[in-house]
C-alpha cells in the first residue's frame, strides 16, 4: 500500500484524450472483464477472440451495453472497463503528457513502473525478478493512423514476456542488471476497407481463460507485417507474416476467419504455418489461398538456398496446423467456449499419430449486494498430444525457445478451476486450484515416421511430472493507472523436472506492483 500511495503521489494531472485506435495489449485485464460481463449480462463484444482489440471497439461495446441493460453500469467488472477506456469515468487516470492538435492529430506519453517477484517451482530458476521503469508513447496522425511505442529499462526476467539476459557487460549501467529493450511498437493505417500493421507485437486468437492452442502470446512479441478486414459487421478476417528469425530466414504465417454473427456467439478458424525463405514469405501474405498449397506448388531447391540448409528441404516443407474454435453466452450468467487444434492427423492409410489439442471451459457469475459486487467461477481443461508442434524437417512452431501455441507446449493435460469474489471495481478475491500433467515431449520432439512405427500421441512420454496446487490472491485497482497483486499457496509436485522419485512440497508466492500515469 505504501507503494501505491507513493505512487499516486508522483502522478500529476494532464488533459485525458486515450487515443481510440491504440489497441490494448492482449494481457491487458481489461479482456479479463470483458469476459465477465459476456458471462453475466448474456452480451460480448464482437471478435473478442481475435486480439487485441481496439480502444474504440471495446467502449462501443460498453456504451450499447449499458444503452440496453441500464444495470450494467453497477457491475465491476463494467466499472473496470469503463475507466481503462473512458477519460472522463470514475477512476480513470489521464496520460502524463497529452495533446490534441486541429487536424486530428494527438499524442499521449505515459511513464510507468512495473515490479513483479515470484518464487515459483515453475519458474527457471525458482526465484523471476521484474522490474521496469518505462514509457508508452502513443501518437495519432490523424483519424486513420496510429502509431505506439512501449519502451523501459528493466532486470532480466524470465518468460515469454520477461526481458532478455543482456549480460551486464553493456548492460545499461555496466555491471548492473538493467537494460533497455522494446516491450511492443507498431504503426497501424487504414487503407479503405483494409486495416494494416508493421511493428513489433502480440496477437492472441482463441477464446481460452488460461491460454490458447494455435496462435497464443506466451511467446516473445512477433515482427510482423498483418492486415485485417471487417465485412458486413458480423465477419472479420487477420492475416500476418512474421520474421521470427532474420539469420536463418524462418517464418510463421498465419490467417483467421472470426464469425459474431450477435452478442451472445463467436467462433472462428485458423491457419498458421511455419517455413523458411525469405523469397516466401510474399507469398504467405495472400488471403484465403491455403498454405498447403504453397508446398505443393512446383518449385527449385537447391541446397544453401537458406542459411544452415544442406538439403533444399527448408524451402521445399512447412508445417501446417489449423484450429477451430468457439464462444457462446447460454444465457445470462453462463458462458462456455472451446477450441480444436489439429496440427497433423491422417485420414488415409498413411499413418500418422493424431497430433491435436482440445480446450473447454465454462464461466458462471452472479451479481451480490444488488449489483455492486460480484461472485464468479471458472473451470477450463486443455490437452495437447505429444509430438504436436514439431516436425521431421524442423519448421517447429516455436518463438526464441517458447511455444507460439499453448505456453505449456505439447504431451500436457492441465486442469485449472478458481472462484472469484469482486468487491466492488476496487477488491478481487481469488482461490484457485490447478492440477497439470506433463510428460517429457517438448516443441521440437517430431514423430519419426521412417522408425517411429505405431505410437499413440495420446500417451504421456517418458518420465510424467504431475502437480496440484492450490492458491489464494488479492488484487487492489483503486484506479486505472495502480494495481497491487498478492498470491499464495501451496504446491505438490510428483516426478520433479521428470526426475523419477524426485517429490517436492512448495510455497509458490508471488507480488505485482504496477502504475501508469
Amino acid at each position: 500500500m505504501v507503494v501505491g500511495a507513493l505512487l499516486l503521489a508522483w502522478a500529476s494531472p494532464s488533459a485525458a484524450t486515450y487515443l481510440p485506435l491504440e489497441r490494448v495489449v492482449t494481457d491487458d485485464p481489461l479482456y479479463r472483464d470483458l469476459e465477465r460481463l459476456a458471462a453475466r449480462l448474456n452480451r460480448a463484444p464482437a471478435f473478442l477472440s481475435m486480439r487485441p482489440m481496439r480502444r474504440v471497439e471495446a467502449l462501443a461495446f460498453l456504451d450499447a451495453l449499458v444503452a440496453e441493460i441500464p444495470d450494467a453500469a453497477d457491475d465491476p467488472a463494467y466499472r473496470r472497463a469503463r475507466r481503462a477506456l473512458d477519460a472522463d469515468a470514475p477512476g480513470a487516470v489521464a496520460p502524463l503528457v497529452s495533446a490534441r492538435g486541429d487536424d486530428g492529430e494527438a499524442l499521449e506519453l505515459s511513464p510507468y513502473l512495473s515490479l513483479l517477484y515470484s518464487d515459483d517451482p515453475r519458474n527457471r530458476p525458482d526465484i523471476n525478478r521484474d522490474y521496469r521503469a518505462g514509457v508508452v508513447l502513443s501518437a495519432a496522425f490523424d483519424s486513420s493512423v496510429v502509431a505506439v511505442a512501449d519502451l523501459y529499462a528493466g532486470t532480466a526476467s524470465q518468460g515469454g514476456r520477461g526481458t532478455p539476459n543482456f549480460g551486464t557487460f553493456n548492460a545499461l549501467v555496466e555491471g548492473v542488471d538493467v537494460n533497455t529493450w522494446v516491450n511492443e511498437a507498431y504503426v497501424e493505417a487504414r487503407m479503405g476497407p483494409v486495416r494494416a500493421l508493421a511493428g513489433h507485437t502480440w496477437l492472441r486468437w482463441g477464446p481460452g481463460r488460461d491460454g490458447t492452442l494455435a496462435l497464443s502470446d506466451a511467446a516473445p512479441a512477433l515482427d510482423m507485417m498483418r492486415a485485417e478486414v471487417t465485412a458486413f459487421r458480423t465477419w472479420r478476417m487477420q492475416w500476418f507474416v512474421s520474421l521470427l528469425d532474420p539469420g536463418a530466414e524462418t517464418y510463421l504465417a498465419g490467417h483467421r476467419v472470426e464469425w459474431s454473427p450477435c452478442a451472445r456467439l463467436t467462433a472462428g478458424f485458423t491457419e498458421l504455418a511455419r517455413f523458411d525463405g525469405t523469397s516466401q514469405a510474399p507469398l504467405y501474405l495472400m488471403p484465403l489461398v491455403p498454405y498447403s498449397f504453397w508446398e505443393k506448388r512446383p518449385k527449385t531447391s537447391p541446397p544453401g538456398a537458406v542459411p544452415g540448409d544442406t538439403t533444399g528441404i527448408a524451402l521445399a516443407k512447412n508445417n501446417v496446423l489449423w484450429s477451430a474454435d468457439i464462444a457462446w453466452s447460454i444465457r445470462p450468467g453462463w458462458r462456455a467456449w472451446g477450441e480444436l487444434m489439429v496440427d497433423d492427423i491422417s485420414f488415409s492409410r498413411d499413418y500418422k499419430p493424431d497430433m491435436i489439442g482440445y480446450q473447454a471451459g465454462a464461466e458462471a457469475r452472479r451479481p451480490m449486494r444488488g449489483g455492486a459486487d460480484a461472485l464468479g467461477a471458472t473451470i477450463e481443461y486443455t490437452r495437447v498430444n505429444n509430438f504436436t508442434y514439431s516436425a521431421f524437417h524442423g519448421h517447429d512452431f516455436a518463438h526464441e525457445g517458447f511455444p507460439l501455441g499453448y505456453a505449456l507446449g505439447p504431451d500436457v493435460a492441465a486442469l485449472a478451476g478458481e472462484v472469484t469474489y469482486e468487491r466492488g471495481a476496487t477488491w478481487e478475491f481469488t482461490v484457485r486450484g490447478e492440477w497439470r500433467k506433463k510428460g517429457e515431449g517438448t516443441v521440437g520432439d517430431y514423430y519419426d515416421k521412417p522408425t517411429g512405427g505405431t505410437v499413440s500421441a495420446s500417451a504421456f512420454s517418458g518420465v510424467v511430472a504431475e502437480e496440484s496446487r492450490a492458491v489464494a490472491m488479492i488484487a487492489y485497482q483503486p484506479t486505472r493507472g495502480l494495481r497491487l497483486e498478492a498470491t499464495a499457496g501451496t504446491s505438490r509436485i510428483t516426478n520433479d523436472r521428470h526426475n523419477p522419485g524426485t517429490d517436492r512440497d512448495e510455497t509458490p508466492v508471488s507480488a505485482r506492483a504496477s502504475y501508469r500515469w
